[in-house]
């Protein structure tokens, strides 16, 4: 494992990638591993977001620099509204995103990534609606995809930021590639224990119910629990940056 850059201290990265009260969530020993030998264990939920038809939006964009612009203003407010939520923003894939989401219990999963999930979902659709004014031809489809895991990973300072390895970035990865544009699909391991408190999901607005899902590892299917939202969330974030014309 390198050893991390001593030019920017772990307090330099927790404020800038990762929510207010990083460094006092984080806990004493995995604060001493990031500092001492680069990567620490952890437990973390992740988040993989996709937009749908992105390729072909970018296609038949009527202007590319527009279509960036709407994009960067788009991750700006995914990295906001995963520190608003708790979690840390880890990287834009080049059309979605991954963040995550260190927890001791179960319980902080539920109480943060349901959240941000149903902020997310109506900012996306203020993207596309951009999006759509800056096309050609519009495809039907398009639209951001979520898929949510958990479990034991390491969290990895590479440089000046930390990064996030571990299974559950497949098992979220697995899942929002089953997931149609607006759908959100959590892996049935976590699943299981969100369906344990249904109540604190139904007191945000949301559903839970269990799905089969086709995914490129298991053609034929696999169970998933599907995340769906009645309300809107009042914690959404606009995604235009302020330079798009």
């Amino acid at each position: 494992m390198a050893r991390p850059n001593p030019g920017a201290s772990v307090d330099d990265i927790l404020s800038r990638q990762g929510p207010p009260n990083a460094r006092t969530s984080m806990g004493s020993e995995t604060l001493e591993g990031l500092t001492t030998e680069g990567s620490t264990p952890v437990q973390a939920a992740v988040v993989v977001g996709d937009l749908r038809m992105s390729s072909l939006l970018l296609k038949e964009a009527v202007r590319p620099s527009l279509f960036a612009r709407y994009l960067v203003g788009f991750t700006e407010a995914v990295h906001g509204l995963a520190n608003d939520f708790g979690g840390w923003f880890d990287k834009f894939t080049g059309d979605g995103f991954i963040a995550f989401w260190l927890y001791r219990s179960e319980d902080e999963v539920i109480a943060s990534v349901p959240g941000f999930c149903q902020a997310i979902l109506p900012t996306a659709e203020s993207l596309v609606m951009n999006l759509k004014k800056n096309s050609r031809n519009f495809p039907v489809g398009v639209g951001l995809s979520i898929g949510i895991d958990s479990g034991p990973c390491e969290l990895v300072r590479v440089g000046d930021s930390v990064t996030l390895l571990g299974s559950p970035i497949v098992g979220a990865t697995r899942m929002v590639s089953g997931a149609h544009a607006g759908q959100a699909l959590v892996n049935v391991g976590l699943g299981a224990a969100f369906e344990t408190h249904r109540e604190s999901l139904e007191a945000i607005g949301a559903q839970l119910e269990r799905r089969v899902i086709a995914t490129k590892e298991y053609p034929l299917g696999q169970e998933a629990y599907e995340l769906e939202f009645a309300t809107t969330s009042k914690r959404t974030r606009e995604p235009t940056p302020s330079s798009a014309e």
